[in-house]
């Protein structure tokens, strides 16, 4: 550097350059997180339960007027049963090439499965074709009531995290 000024932007590009492409970015994501909901046939108050997230959270999330955290990224994951790069995959791909993999998935999802359904169906193959492993002998995992806080003697509705409102709050400070 002859000048012996630095450059403005060390990483080329102006600061304005790099904020829009992250909001296009935000906005890739809420979009995808928005169909990946619809195509599962979720409600936006059943996508936030299984998140631990409020419904008003889970509306800006899919506008992209919030940026999510991570852990708000792996919950999101797991509400919409997605890989975390699945969730960032710009248009959807089909994880097996298989036809029959396809129509398999079409089924569970023309009749709205239920997990359970899923996991009874997947017992009843292994049963079927005697397939043996941690999936056959494990069961269906345990799901907490997605509606009440998580804390002991708690009953209160959820706010966040599987946390009602004072719980929510009071973990929240403490963390600070």
């Amino acid at each position: 550097m002859a000048s012996g000024k630095l450059p403005a932007q060390p990483f080329g590009g102006s600061a304005d350059g790099r904020r829009n492409h992250a909001a296009d970015e935000l906005a890739a994501l809420a979009r995808r997180i928005r169909a990946l909901r619809e195509q599962r046939g979720m409600t936006q108050e059943l996508f936030a339960n299984r998140c631990g997230i409020s419904v008003s959270f889970a509306s800006l999330l899919e506008r992209g007027e919030r940026s999510p955290s991570y852990e708000t990224l792996v919950e999101v994951a797991q509400a919409l049963e997605v890989s975390m790069p699945e969730l960032f995959r710009e248009s959807p791909v089909a994880p097996y090439d298989d036809p029959y993999f396809a129509k398999l998935v079409d089924f569970a999802r023309k009749g709205r499965i239920s997990h359970a359904q899923v996991d009874r169906l997947i017992a009843v193959g292994h049963a079927m074709f005697g397939l043996a492993g941690k999936e056959a002998s494990a069961g269906p995992p345990a799901r907490r009531d997605e509606s009440t806080c998580t804390q002991p003697g708690c009953n209160r509705p959820v706010l966040a995290k599987g946390l009602c409102a004072s719980h929510y709050h009071r973990a929240r400070r403490a963390r600070l």
